[in-house]
């Protein structure tokens, strides 16, 4: 697997052998900064890689934590490798311990590496060791990094990579040469720890990284090196500190969730843990819930239908102060008519301007969820003139059917999933207005609402197909998994009508993966075409209402109630099967079973929440 650590400001991406690949700062997604580290430990006259293919290496995350534990054992030594971001400072925590396993001491030389290409477009850069404060700075115009440890240095390089001076090439000769900076495009450096190991003993240290925006302001690299003594003097209280705040918060859903306790769910509950961990990770400071940290594909933006998900599975683990950070975002992207555009920066600035109207609906939609979770009436006031705003340009969407890009943005017309997301977005901020007593201004929403669902839903129905269409205009017959959104969770067909049970299960027929599980459309090539973790989920989350809602009624026989129910169970089923060290990717391989495109993606942990949760009145308007 591959892992995450953050909070809030800075967020690293460690790949699947414990190297920290990329970090993002100062805020998530932007900038990127390609950090590229690597450890390795020189013995008996050879280097070690962490890397190298002799290792057996697993990777967990430690218990209700976003600390990641990478261990590495061969037969002489068994190293751990445990990296968080303290959630005190923008501080990257690589602790490694190092245990001997043989009958014999061991002279040992613990090597790191760094390979940092500092921005997103990287420049010419400066890397330099401080003797008197035993660590390495290197900085661009722009940013500034600080590099070291809580245990002295031995030694250390700084070169130029594909030069006679790469530190790169020291460490393969187990000797750094110790030159103390370098200038160039693509600087490197390392450092080196000499010690002695005796059997079954164990040597720990901690690499620290400390990156701050510089500008030029020599004193910011003063008061950093300050900050490395200071961290340096407090790593424990730092380490516990960190864990504490990721333990409290996965303690408050668990608090939040008391009917899952039960032994039966623990699979599932432990897998809404580390998915409300992943979730909270995606947050930035400022209120910006970014889609993924993926760089291959680039999702590391804010669409608000991704974060509109994201923010109504942290309300129901019981985090509202992040999703009402995130309302408060919404506003400020907010654009005149009332919509957003298709993603932005997680700063606030538009990236691409096109327009899908469903966005607009689904972030109306989940501050109705908010609202109903926490009963915050004030909350509703301060964000009456967004929903206000926005419920009208949805007014207007829906009257004049106006086309936009699909929520899969391939196409352009009037989508079932657009029509059902505008409906949920029109009745939501319907629902606020009644709360504030603001009904009579918006009466012509009420309008809107049974337009699409009195005249637009029967121009939707392919009758001789017996299911919904894709889009309206122009007709598009594809048998698509989006076609749900009509009915869950936006309520523009109920669950039972027979139209949209129909379409369901059509829906389920039309993939045939060797892996199962269920795809966006049978004639998908996004990444080869795969099932996906959330239209899987939402043929689940349909098929479990309209379970409840059959066994309410008392309409359908018990076995037909019970077939609906076995199916749940094996969609749910593969679902906990393909979560890759509790991370769940976009797609699955159809062949392979394993993750494909962006993991971990926000809205396939919000997805598996919403689902595992199952208090869905609540999500219908």
């Amino acid at each position: 697997m591959a892992g995450i650590i953050g909070n809030g400001n800075l967020l690293a991406k460690i790949d699947d052998l414990g190297s920290i690949e990329y970090i993002f700062f100062p805020h998530l997604g932007y900038e990127t900064h390609i950090l590229d580290t690597s450890f390795a430990i020189y013995y008996n006259n050879k280097i070690k890689w962490h890397w190298d293919h002799s290792w057996d290496v697993s990777q967990n995350y430690l218990k209700d934590s976003n600390i990641l534990k990478t261990t590495y054992e061969n037969d002489d030594f068994l190293i751990y490798s445990k990296d968080c971001v303290s959630i005190s400072h923008n501080l990257i925590v690589k602790q490694l311990s190092i245990i001997n396993k043989t009958n014999s001491e061991k002279d040992i030389k613990l090597f790191f590496y760094e390979n940092l290409r500092i921005g997103e477009t990287p420049s010419k850069s400066t890397v330099k060791f401080v003797k008197e404060k035993n660590c390495l700075i290197k900085h661009d115009k722009n940013y500034i990094f600080c590099i070291g440890s809580n245990k002295k240095v031995s030694s250390y390089q700084c070169g130029i990579k594909y030069s006679e001076s790469s530190a790169l090439r020291d460490i393969e000769n187990g000797v750094l040469k110790e030159q103390s900076s370098a200038t160039g495009l693509i600087t490197d450096s390392a450092l080196c720890w000499e010690f002695k190991i005796k059997p079954n003993q164990k040597y720990t240290l901690s690499i620290l990284i400390l990156p701050e925006k510089y500008d030029g302001d020599y004193n910011k690299t003063l008061n950093l090196m300050d900050t490395l003594h200071m961290v340096k003097d407090n790593l424990k209280d730092l380490y516990n500190l960190t864990r504490n705040f990721w333990k409290s918060r996965v303690d408050s859903m668990v608090n939040k969730w008391g009917i899952l306790k039960l032994e039966e769910y623990k699979e599932c509950i432990d897998i809404c843990k580390r998915s409300l961990l992943t979730l909270l990770l995606l947050c930035d400071y400022k209120g910006g819930i970014i889609a993924s940290p993926s760089l291959h594909p680039d999702y590391r933006y804010v669409w608000c239908r991704d974060a509109g998900y994201m923010a109504v599975a942290l309300d129901l683990c019981g985090q509202h102060e992040m999703s009402e950070k995130y309302f408060e975002w919404c506003k400020t992207t907010q654009n005149s008519d009332g919509s957003w555009v298709q993603n932005y920066y997680v700063e606030g600035y538009p990236r691409f301007t096109a327009i899908q109207i469903d966005q607009v609906g689904t972030t109306i939609w989940a501050l109705l969820v908010h609202y109903r979770i926490t009963g915050d009436k004030h909350f509703l006031k301060r964000n009456w003139e967004m929903v206000k705003k926005a419920g009208d340009y949805l007014s207007r969407a829906a009257d004049q059917l106006i086309p936009c890009y699909d929520l899969w943005e391939e196409k352009f017309g009037v989508f079932a999933y657009t029509l059902g997301a505008i409906y949920g977005g029109l009745k939501s901020g319907y629902l606020i207005g009644k709360e504030l007593d603001k009904e009579e201004e918006i009466q012509h929403w009420k309008k809107s609402m049974n337009f699409l669902k009195n005249e637009v839903v029967n121009r939707l129905y392919l009758k001789n197909e017996k299911r919904f269409a894709k889009s309206l205009k122009p007709l598009d017959k594809t048998i698509d998994t989006s076609i749900l959104g009509l009915s869950f969770p936006y309520g523009l067909v109920s669950v039972d009508d027979p139209r949209i049970i129909s379409t369901a299960n059509q829906i389920e027929k039309a993939f045939n993966y060797k892996v199962g599980g269920v795809g966006r459309y049978p004639e998908d090539i996004y990444f080869g075409g795969n099932p996906w973790i959330i239209t899987t989920l939402w043929l689940y989350m349909y098929y479990k209402k309209l379970v409840d809602t059959l066994s309410k009624k008392g309409k359908f026989q018990e076995s037909i109630i019970d077939n609906y129910n076995k199916k749940c169970y094996n969609l749910l089923k593969w679902i906990l099967k393909h979560q890759f060290n509790g991370m769940f990717p976009e797609q699955v391989h159809k062949d392979l079973g394993i993750p494909i495109s962006a993991i971990p993606l926000g809205w396939s942990h919000a997805m598996v929440i919403i689902a595992i949760h199952g208090d869905y009145d609540i999500l219908i308007p």
